[in-house]
């Protein structure tokens, strides 16, 4: 059965993290996490249903820790060079940790209209609202502002940060985050020395936005067909 979180819960779900780390989602069994977690399977069964079950819990309970500490590291954060090394660190953390590991074969086992996937679905979209959020607060005063769409900015980044995860999980390539955060760095750089645009200069932009959206509004009520 599913019930309030407690210690001997989250120390099912920290073996299961365990478990699916180091054996993979097909190694993951009742025993393994028991062997792990330095328990008996039932206590498993007094806590979930079923593995299935424990298995979409492991989605939500690893996904909130680490959200938790992306927020506490990254959020209000204002320099692109800050935000890059911060990420770094915080990947470091995820791979050390299994986190990486664990949610890859929880991913890879997820199958379309399953309950595993919709809490993959539901996470995945935690992290997108984060890294929106994480972008507004960077982009304030930038004259890229204008030129982005920050959801799509943000669902791009998030895409691009799991399958990163991905393609280093399969291959074990540990060169290619590396040299993705190195070059983020450069980039990131780069952005920080971008001048800022005056509070005034703002709300001249938003006020020329406001204006343009009612010229075009005023287009296409001229060209709309009357009956």
């Amino acid at each position: 059965m599913t019930g309030a979180a407690n210690p001997t819960r989250d120390r099912v779900l920290r073996a299961t993290v365990a478990s699916l780390a180091a054996g993979g989602y097909a190694g993951t069994t009742a025993r393994s996490i028991a062997a792990l977690g330095g328990f008996a399977p039932g206590v498993i069964y007094y806590h979930f249903a079923d593995l299935d079950e424990l298995f979409v819990a492991t989605v939500q309970f690893t996904s909130a820790d680490r959200e938790a500490r992306y927020r506490a590291a990254v959020t209000d954060v204002t320099s692109a060079v800050t935000l890059v090394e911060r990420l770094r660190v915080l990947y470091d953390q995820d791979t050390a940790s299994g986190h990486i590991e664990a949610v890859q074969e929880l991913v890879a086992a997820a199958r379309p209209g399953s309950a595993l996937a919709a809490e993959v679905s539901a996470q995945t979209q935690r992290w997108e609202q984060l890294a929106e959020q994480v972008l507004r607060t960077l982009l304030r005063g930038s004259p890229l502002a204008r030129l982005v769409k920050v959801p799509v900015i943000a669902r791009a980044a998030v895409a691009y940060y799991v399958g990163l995860q991905t393609l280093t999980h399969l291959d074990r390539d540990a060169e290619r985050p590396r040299a993705a955060f190195a070059q983020a760095a450069r980039l990131a750089s780069a952005f920080d020395k971008l001048p800022k645009l005056r509070p005034s200069a703002r709300a001249g932009a938003r006020g020329r936005d406001r204006a343009g959206a009612r010229d075009r509004d005023r287009d296409r009520d001229r060209e709309a067909p009357t009956g």
